[in-house]
């Protein structure tokens, strides 16, 4: 076949060697191209904007494809070992080691914060009198303008740990003799996530979703003029100036629209700092007594084609949380900003289904609909012996995507992590087509 195109498509010309190797090589690569299927990499499964798109015009889904797209990755990854995935869905490994820093940075998506700005310099009041001139008329420079609080939006920073309940803008400096102006402050800017958003009152005004984004949280005083200023006809040498305008203060609640890609749940001692330590360079504490974590952990998980996913290790809740039992009410507002959520069962526990059932109900108190995000099920120490028939009970007792794991032995987290690069991906598809329309 290959000598037969090579005729054909040099007829009636002798071909040296070298032109043989050059047509040959020709012919391999156009035989390659129309039958390059690669089999050995897992088909990308059907894509959640596709599907949105075919239930916006039934009844806009009742949001179960996720549940069908997780089951299927995770029986083609458990069923085939060998299967090679994707470059999104495969996990790189952490090349460097954990901090060895004492102080551990929790994630901090509220903070009420004051803001005052910078106050304007006084206006001089001054006569000048030199040489041969003892009444050269009034000098009296102006002051300078206060400084403005501003609040940018930028991609570096992730957390409002950084910003204080206090922001003062500096002052203005006061106007001097010789018309000497005083010298205007510098505006005070403060970095904030992309996604905070500013209340005051309950009422948001301010909306930072854009990249350099900036808002003016309180501007400072005008300066004061001097008596130089106020020179008219009638009056030549005024004594009069100006006080430095006031900066405004204003009480903020500055609040992270999107906490995090995903949210840990479960009991106290349920293994989610952890999974958390397992999965990336965060540090959570871990011990054995409950309500370990009291602040969210956040950590970040690198996957192959360069995304990166944001896991946030939420404190653990209980029973009656909805009514500020346990921790309260402050973290179900945490579970609110995470895209996916992550039920982390203690499997060595009778009857783990009871806490998926209860962590369900709680989520559903605090917020009607907050449980149906797009979730899954980790069924935690499986390296424990009680363990193992607790997991074929609960997969009989649910019918969402299960993980059988063990954060503290490292076992199976490979299609967990796969498992939640998918159901990102579905969710942000399906919070773009639900913009759009």
């Amino acid at each position: 076949m290959a000598s037969a195109a090579l005729y054909c498509g040099l007829p009636g010309r002798p071909l040296s060697w070298t032109r043989l190797r050059e047509a040959h090589v020709l012919v391999k690569q156009q035989i390659r191209s129309c039958s390059s299927v690669d089999r050995s990499r897992l088909a990308d499964p059907t894509p959640a904007v596709t599907l949105a798109r075919e239930n916006a015009g039934s009844s806009v889904s009742d949001g179960n494809e996720w549940k069908v797209l997780a089951k299927d990755l995770l029986r083609k990854v458990n069923k085939q070992a060998d299967f090679s995935l994707e470059d999104k869905y495969i996990p790189l490994k952490r090349s460097k080691s954990k901090s060895d820093a004492t102080k551990v940075h929790h994630f901090v998506d509220f903070r009420r914060v004051k803001v005052l700005g910078g106050n304007g310099g006084d206006g001089c009041i001054s006569l000048l009198s030199v040489y041969k001139k003892e009444r050269a008329g009034p000098d009296g420079g102006d002051g300078g303008n206060g400084g403005h609080v501003i609040f940018k939006a930028v991609k570096r920073r992730k957390s409002l740990e950084h910003v204080n309940s206090y922001i003062r803008a500096d002052d203005g400096d006061a106007g001097r003799n010789k018309d000497c102006h005083g010298k205007s402050a510098e505006n005070k800017l403060i970095e904030v996530p992309v996604g905070t958003i500013f209340k005051r009152e309950g009422v948001v005004v301010a909306n930072l979703d854009k990249e350099e984004s900036l808002f003016i949280g309180a501007r400072g005083g005008a300066g004061g003029k001097g008596n130089a200023f106020f020179t008219t006809d009638v009056d030549q040498a005024p004594r009069v100036a100006e006080y430095g305008g006031k900066g405004e203060y204003f009480e903020f609640e500055a609040e992270l629209q999107t906490m995090a890609d995903v949210g840990l749940i479960g009991f106290p001692n349920a293994g989610k700092s952890t999974l958390l330590r397992a999965i990336s360079r965060a540090r959570p504490k871990v011990a054995s007594y409950p309500f370990t974590t009291l602040n969210p952990h956040v950590g970040m998980i690198h996957y192959a084609d360069h995304h990166q996913l944001a896991v946030a290790d939420i404190p653990g809740l209980i029973e009656g949380a909805h009514r500020n039992h346990g921790l309260g009410i402050t973290f179900l507002r945490h579970i609110e900003r995470c895209r996916c959520l992550l039920y982390v069962l203690d499997v060595s526990e009778p009857e783990p289904w009871e806490q998926l059932r209860v962590l369900k109900y709680e989520l559903e108190q605090y917020q009607e609909g907050l449980s149906n995000r797009p979730h899954a099920v980790v069924a935690n120490k499986i390296d424990l012996p009680e363990s193992q028939e607790n997991v074929k009970k609960l997969a009989q007792h649910t019918d969402l995507p299960l993980v059988p794991v063990s954060a503290k032995m490292g076992q199976q987290l490979i299609p967990l992590l796969s498992l939640l690069r998918l159901l990102v991906d579905y969710a942000a598809q399906r919070d773009l087509m639900q913009s759009e329309v």
